[in-house]
């Protein structure tokens, strides 16, 4: 066997992650609905972030905890089928200041490490690179997106 064909097995950088799931919260909060109202948010108030006239995003609320809150974030366009327009939620974990992704289109509680390959078709750090998805996203909103207040219950 070759040195080429033996291959590292993927060890996740916690403090990696950590760094990115701070980053992103610390985004993520200025986006949240009711930021900008004098009334406490409540589940289901939602706002859109517009980046063009035909393209935008929702933030949902779909969970308020003491500690937590769960979001749905979802793409919003007239030229997308809805089954193929890209959607995720993220979990902020106030008290520890995190946002982590948990779930993205219909996969949810993503493995730290997946072997690879595997037939989930997953790359091995799955978990990271959908919480890179979500930088970009914020990363897109913070240049080009503006706030739009959709609905308050």
């Amino acid at each position: 066997m070759s040195l080429a064909s033996k291959k590292t097995a993927y060890k996740p950088y916690v403090p990696d992650f950590l760094t990115l799931c701070e980053r992103n919260y610390a985004q993520l909060r200025f986006l949240l609905p009711g930021q900008q109202a004098a009334v406490s948010p409540r589940i289901g108030d939602s706002q859109v972030i517009q980046i063009t006239e035909q393209e935008g995003y929702r933030i949902r609320l779909l969970e308020l905890c003491k500690f937590t809150t769960t979001i749905r974030i979802e793409h919003l366009s007239q030229s997308v089928a809805a089954w193929l327009r890209p959607q995720f939620e993220v979990r902020l974990y106030h008290d520890a200041r995190l946002a982590e992704v948990v779930a993205c289109q219909q996969i949810r509680r993503f493995k730290a490490v997946y072997h690879y390959p595997n037939t989930e078709m997953m790359l091995p750090d799955e978990k990271r690179q959908i919480n890179l998805l979500l930088r970009d996203w914020l990363t897109l909103c913070q240049r080009q997106g503006y706030r739009r207040v959709e609905t308050l219950n």
